[in-house]
C-alpha cells in the first residue's frame, strides 16, 4: 500500500552535499537524502536552514541521481528520505509520500529561437518525433532539424512532463538524454536547434527562451495561479511513516514560516490542509 500524507502539527548527478552543524559528528543525527535533481536546490536550501536553526543536533548528506534512484535507496534502506518529482504509482508500495511544494515544468528553446507558443498538438508532435523540422512550427526562428533533449528514465520530472504536457506519450527514442537539470540547461543553451523542458526554477534563471503552452506562459506566477497546465509536486518520501530526525525535518518544512519563505522564493508553497 502506498500513501500520500499531508504533514500534521545539485552538483553533478553523483554529487554530494553535506550540510552539517558545527559540532562533533557523533553528537548529531544523520539524515541521508537522495533523488530528484529538480528538487535538489530546494531541499539543499531547506536542509541548510534547518541545520542553522538546530545547531549540533542534525546533519544531512544529500545526493542526486534521479527520482527512481532515490526511491530505490529508500526501499533498500540505504537512505532515509527520497527526493521525488513525480506522483506515486503501483511500484511504490510501502512508501509514504509527503508533499512539500509544487513546481512548473517549462518547455524551453535556445534563446536565439524566440518561439512564443506551442499548442498541445504541436508539443506532442515535436517530442514524439512526428514533427522534425522547425520550418513546420509557426513562430519558430530556428531553421533545420529539431533537436529534442530529454531526461534519463530515472528522472521524475520526465514522468511528470509526459503525464501533464505530453498526453501520457513517450519522448522519441532518438532524443538526447541528459542526467540532470543542469546538463539539460547547458545542452539547450549550446544548441540553437534544441528544445527541452526544465523546472520553473531553472527556466526562470534566464538565458533560455521559455515557450508558452496553449497560450499560457510558464513561470512561477502562472503555475501558482493554476493557469499553467504543467504543474507537478515535489515529495519527501520515507519507507513507512516517517520517524525520528526525518519526521522532525519534514514536519518543519510543512509548518515553519522559515521553510515557507524558502519555498515561496522560487517554488510554489502548498495550501495549508
Amino acid at each position: 500500500m502506498l500513501r500520500i500524507r499531508r504533514i500534521s502539527a545539485a552538483l553533478t548527478a553523483a554529487g554530494v552535499l553535506a550540510v552539517a552543524a558545527p559540532a562533533a559528528a557523533s553528537a548529531t543525527a544523520l539524515v541521508t537524502i537522495s533523488g530528484a535533481t529538480s528538487s535538489y536546490p530546494l531541499v539543499q536550501l531547506l536542509a541548510a536552514k534547518y541545520v542553522k536553526l538546530h545547531p549540533g543536533k542534525i546533519r544531512f548528506k544529500i545526493t542526486q541521481g534521479g527520482t527512481t534512484v532515490g526511491l530505490s535507496n529508500v526501499k533498500n534502506g540505504s537512505d532515509t528520505i527520497a527526493d521525488v518529482a513525480q506522483e506515486p504509482n503501483s511500484t511504490d508500495a510501502g512508501l509514504v509520500f509527503y508533499p512539500i511544494a509544487k513546481y512548473g515544468i517549462c518547455v524551453v528553446t535556445n534563446k536565439s529561437n524566440t518561439l512564443g507558443n506551442l499548442t498541445q498538438s504541436q508539443l506532442t508532435a515535436i517530442f514524439t518525433g512526428k514533427i522534425k523540422t522547425w520550418s513546420s512550427i509557426p513562430g519558430a526562428t530556428a531553421t533545420g532539424p529539431i533537436d529534442v533533449i530529454t531526461r534519463t528514465p530515472v528522472a521524475g520530472v520526465l514522468t511528470s512532463f509526459k503525464s501533464l504536457l505530453l498526453e501520457g506519450k513517450s519522448v522519441e527514442s532518438s532524443a538526447t538524454e541528459e542526467a540532470t537539470e543542469g546538463t539539460m540547461r547547458q545542452q539547450v543553451e549550446s544548441d540553437p536547434n534544441s528544445i527541452g523542458f526544465l523546472s520553473n526554477y531553472q527556466a526562470d534563471k534566464g538565458g533560455l527562451n521559455s515557450v508558452s503552452f496553449n497560450g499560457v506562459a510558464c513561470n512561477k506566477t502562472t503555475a501558482a495561479s493554476g493557469a499553467y497546465a504543467g504543474v507537478a509536486v515535489f515529495f519527501e518520501v520515507t519507507k513507512g511513516p516517517y520517524k525520528g530526525a526525518a519526521a522532525a525535518f519534514i514536519k518543519w518544512i510543512d509548518s515553519s514560516a522559515a521553510a515557507h519563505k524558502i519555498i515561496a522564493s522560487q517554488w510554489i508553497p502548498l495550501p495549508k490542509a
